[in-house]
């Protein structure tokens, strides 16, 4: 990916402007977008892409990480295909990384808008995301670097085609990731709306647009674009 150069952002003259759906307002570092979204699909079946698939933002790219080991993704959404040893409940349980984490000096970062400033959540919510705010950028954080390894056939065998792995251990495991994913199923309805700062310093807004198994996730994403002086 080429790093986009930001040029000087034009200050002041939206300050007093409310942002729609949100208590902060916009300011001197405000970034704007025309609504037309890029979609994709991310193929988190585990037994046909252990791996996952990844988005390279920048240029609208999503690809197989089984096929394209060495692609640099922006983010990444897999499923672990585990069979709880206490329970023994099986099935895919799905994640989203970022590119890098805290103990690396290149990394993506993200923010969860919905929350934090109280856009809507689902189609709505991504419509009405319109403007970065410095206190948006201020508040982006990196995945944690993640506590266990799955790879490990000592702690986690596999049997039957399933890593011998709580749920429990790999729930608690999610927590460092930014976005990771809680829930199996996700509602178009139910979706929050991300802001998510790629390695290269550019600004996507970023949501799934359903997760309702099969391993098909159909997801839907903007590049913020800068106003930029003459």
């Amino acid at each position: 990916m080429q790093p986009t150069v930001l040029k000087k952002i034009v200050f002041g003259v939206f300050g007093a402007i409310l942002l729609s759906g949100c208590a902060n307002v916009m300011d001197e570092n405000s970034f704007f977008t025309d609504q037309i979204p890029n979609t994709g699909i991310l193929e988190t079946k585990p037994q046909n892409y252990p791996e996952g698939f990844g988005v390279d933002f920048e240029t609208d790219s999503i690809v197989s990480l089984d096929e394209h080991p060495n692609f640099k993704y922006d983010l990444k959404e897999l499923a672990w295909r585990i069979q709880d040893p206490v329970t023994g409940v099986a099935g895919g349980r799905p994640v989203v990384f970022l590119w890098g984490n805290t103990t690396t000096v290149t990394k993506a970062m993200a923010l969860n808008v919905s929350e934090f400033a109280g856009i809507e959540l689902g189609a709505e919510g991504f419509a009405v995301f319109k403007y970065v705010t410095r206190a948006m950028e201020d508040s982006l954080k990196a995945d944690g670097k993640l506590p266990i390894n799955p790879n490990d056939t000592v702690l986690y065998p596999w049997k039957n085609g399933y890593e011998l792995m709580s749920e429990a251990t790999l729930t608690s495991a999610f927590q460092v990731l930014l976005i990771g994913d809680k829930v199996v199923k996700l509602a178009e309805a139910d979706s929050p709306v991300w802001l998510i700062r790629t390695s290269d310093g550019n600004y996507f807004k970023w949501q799934h647009i359903e997760r309702q198994g099969g391993g098909h996730v159909p997801i839907r994403w903007y590049r913020f674009k800068s106003y930029e002086m003459d």
